[in-house]
């Protein structure tokens, strides 16, 4: 088979033809020249119009078949440079190539054998993408810093020396190259900014740790604490579940700092604190509350559990002892308990609760383990009345009424505070007080008797006659009421009617033997409920 003849070809024979018709025109007009006598230089320059025309033919033929072979090789570097740019671009691979290995490199042209550099032996790399040239000494780096100087350089002649299609592979691929080391830059700085922020975050964790956590034994601190004990106190009101708060106090702590050293009292809180970790439930909050008194919260327990927990502890106390070889005797707790719903209901009353109970519990026998609910049968001395009153100065209405509710359970004296605060409710209808009159009245009546609370248990349930010195401590109650709840900040108006609801319309009550409308009308009022509540009684001071 013969071979298809170029575009180019045909062009030639086409203008041959046309050369030769024309060198025959022009032969006869040469004849017809010399005929008519015009000469031999006229034939000559006639006779080569026809040659020159044919190769003009033939030549540029040539030219544009080589015009059309560069557009086809260019129409494909395009087609393969858009592949190349979809494949770098979706696939981030900068490694690509628009031309094969052919192309000669630094060490080929240089004929080098120094295999240590670091583009030996590669051909996608070339010396010119670097900053500086090894063969001088060493790398000056990796990024090209001199691009302009190339077109100097004789590997990069070397390189593009094969037309317009080669020097523009040449190019593309220094693009990608340069564009590959960028991405390597970029992502190396991603990749320290990602260390320096998890850098940043660790020593924020840490810092917010350090904030959240006491130094010394590694608990929460006060703040936090109270943070986590306002969330399940919330939770716990929200689903009707207990929620126990017990404080637990090292009474003797200052005494083993001065005995032993602040080290070694550093040392006893950090056994302790394991103590409690070891003790407690994984789900219980622990917290070092202040110098020497700690706090543990206990999700979902009662006051029931709240006291086995409470019991266990003081019997573990020995480890603590053993550990740190201080003698048992220095290590002497007092825990108070107290629990939502039966003792407070927000966080500033049960801590109140909790810390009243503390109050008790070092007055306590035994294991110096105190539930609000039970305070009132515990003795009270000198100074814890002004304690007692101070610890209630934050404590709500709830746990004032439970303090209330424990002194009547304790009094066991006739009706039930609970059942006078339903007959006032009945008067204040009667009166036409307001709304909030009549709230204060329920209040004060139900209050009247928390003085009770620094009287005896003894005194209180004596069923023969009072001795004088007896029937002064009953006396004293108002009083006692008085310094317990003037500090009680949502109840100071009803001091007064605490105080004096003894006192009688002629002037022989007590405390002060105030008579008519001398005495508050609430204080009047109280007073015969609290009249009617001994007629109900059969105690000898009725």
């Amino acid at each position: 088979m013969f071979s298809p003849i170029p575009e180019s070809r045909r062009l030639a024979v086409r203008y041959a033809g046309f050369g030769a018709l024309a060198g025959i025109c022009f032969s006869l007009l040469a004849w017809l020249a010399v005929e008519t006598g015009g000469g031999v230089p006229w034939l000559i320059f006639l006779f080569s119009l026809p040659v020159a025309g044919a190769m003009g033919a033939f030549f540029l033929g040539e030219e544009k078949d080589r015009a059309r072979a560069e557009a086809a090789l260019l129409e494909q570097d395009f087609e393969k440079t858009t592949q190349l740019v979809q494949t770098a671009i979706t696939g981030e691979d900068w490694s690509v190539e628009l031309h094969g290995d052919g192309l000669p490199t630094c060490w080929q042209v240089k004929d080098c054998r120094a295999t240590d550099c670091p583009v030996h032996g590669e051909h996608s790399v070339r010396c010119w993408l670097l900053s500086g040239t090894y063969c001088g000494g060493e790398v000056q780096g990796r990024f090209a810093q001199k691009i302009g100087d190339c077109s100097d350089c004789e590997v990069f002649r070397a390189a593009t020396s094969g037309g317009p299609g080669q020097r523009f592979g040449e190019l593309f691929n220094a693009l990608l190259w340069v564009t590959g080391e960028k991405q390597q830059q970029l992502e190396a700085v991603d990749r320290e900014l990602e260390n320096n922020s998890f850098e940043l975050e660790k020593q924020q964790e840490e810092a917010r740790r350090a904030a959240e956590l006491d130094a010394v034994t590694g608990l929460m601190n006060y703040r936090h604490f109270r943070q986590h004990l306002e969330k399940e106190l919330t939770t716990a009101r929200r689903f009707g579940r207990p929620l126990s708060l017990l404080l637990v106090e090292l009474e003797r702590f200052r005494e083993v700092n001065e005995r032993f050293g602040f080290d070694k009292g550093d040392e006893v809180l950090r056994v302790f604190a394991d103590l409690l970790r070891r003790e407690a439930r994984e789900q219980d909050h622990l917290a070092r509350y202040s110098g020497e008194k700690f706090a543990v919260l206990m999700v979902g327990a009662d006051g029931g559990a709240a006291l086995a927990f409470a019991e266990s502890l003081v019997r573990s106390l020995l480890e603590v002892a053993e550990a740190t070889a201080v003698s048992s005797d220095f290590l002497v707790t007092s825990i108070g308990i107290a629990d939502v719903p039966d003792c407070a209901v927000d966080p500033a009353s049960l801590v109140s609760a909790a810390d009243t109970a503390l109050i008790f519990a070092g007055r306590k026998d035994g294991d110096h383990v105190a539930y609000f609910c039970d305070i009132p049968e515990m003795e009270l001395e000198g100074g814890d009345l002004t304690r007692l009153g101070s610890r209630l100065n934050g404590a709500g209405l709830e746990t004032l009424s439970a303090l209330a509710r424990a002194v009547d359970a304790a009094d066991q004296y006739g009706t039930a505070g609970e059942e006078l605060s339903r007959l006032a409710a009945s008067m204040a209808r009667e009166l036409e007080m307001d709304r909030e009159q009549a709230r204060a009245l329920e209040i004060a009546t139900m209050l009247h008797d928390i003085g009770k609370i620094g009287v005896p248990g003894s005194v209180l349930r004596k069923t023969g006659k009072l001795l004088p010195e007896e029937l002064s401590l009953v006396k004293q109650h108002p009083r006692i009421g008085q310094r317990i709840l003037e500090e009680a900040e949502q109840i100071k108006e009803l001091v007064a009617a605490i105080l004096y609801h003894h006192e009688r319309w002629d002037g022989k009550g007590y405390p002060e033997r105030l008579k008519g409308e001398e005495i508050p009308l609430m204080a009047r009022i109280v007073g015969i409920f609290d009249a009617y509540r001994a007629m109900c009684s059969d105690r000898p001071y009725r």
